[in-house]
């Protein structure tokens, strides 16, 4: 399971770099679906989430911190949407000791589909240049913090995967920027949420150190990756990515709602 558990982290770690995100939409299907095909046993959901979010805070940190080093962040936005998802990541975590596994998946499901239309709907024109004065919108990064923290607390996701599409659609953020600013708001976002979970008792520690050691090199190697992209290609691979993890998801609901 520990050797699982360092592969996926290390190929979630690049997606999170590469793409903004967590990693935890990738991974939480993963985890979920991949130890019982390779006979390493089966996770719950709760050990599934409390997993991810610790993935997701290591991953966002190192990733951020390499975007931040590219003067790719929008501090005023990472503040003001990334406190009250904070604080809300926090409290949906505390819930969803008391939420059961299928409840948690279902809400996941709806979260990713969401995500996909919120992109494909978006214009394929994301190669705004970062350079130059970026709209600031206080109000609407509260309301986008505050409503995915809840929700991504909840399942043990960063919420990268769903920020991405609101920061561009309503926020107004050039797509690179959007990716490196949620970056920042994921982690804050998931500090609370993983002390949240720690609070709960729905941490397996010994499955921390395979976490930790694959995520960093690979978010930190995705970010350089990013850096070097074009911002319409990173799109489409946000896009593909999301759908596989829907598509993936879903059946997991249909088979458990079978069962």
């Amino acid at each position: 399971m520990l050797l699982t558990i360092l592969v996926l982290s290390f190929f979630c770690g690049l997606f999170s770099g590469l793409l903004g995100v967590g990693g935890a939409v990738l991974l939480i299907p993963l985890m979920l679906s991949v130890p019982p095909l390779v006979g390493a046993g089966q996770l719950s959901m709760h050990e599934v989430s409390g997993i991810t979010m610790i993935q997701v805070l290591v991953a966002s940190l190192f990733s951020c911190l390499m975007h931040n080093h590219c003067g790719i962040i929008h501090r005023k936005t990472v503040l003001a949407a990334g406190i009250p998802m904070g604080v809300f990541a926090l409290l949906g975590s505390a819930v969803s000791k008391y939420m059961t596994a299928e409840e948690m998946l279902f809400i996941f499901g709806c979260l990713v589909v969401m995500a996909f239309f919120m992109l494909l709907k978006q214009s394929s024109d994301v190669s705004e240049a970062v350079s130059g004065e970026v709209p600031f919108k206080l109000a609407g990064s509260v309301i986008v913090g505050s409503s995915v923290g809840l929700v991504s607390g909840i399942v043990g996701a960063g919420g990268g995967f769903i920020l991405i599409p609101l920061m561009v659609g309503i926020l107004k953020l050039p797509m690179r920027l959007a990716i490196g600013s949620s970056l920042g708001i994921v982690f804050i976002g998931a500090l609370m949420g993983s002390i949240g979970k720690i609070m709960t008792l729905q941490v397996e520690w010994l499955y921390l150190i395979p976490v930790i050691a694959g995520s960093i090199p690979s978010a930190l190697l995705g970010s350089y990756i990013c850096n070097k992209s074009c911002p319409a290609n990173i799109r489409y691979l946000l896009l593909a990515m999301v759908f596989l993890a829907a598509l993936n998801t879903w059946k997991d609901i249909y088979i458990n709602f079978m069962k």
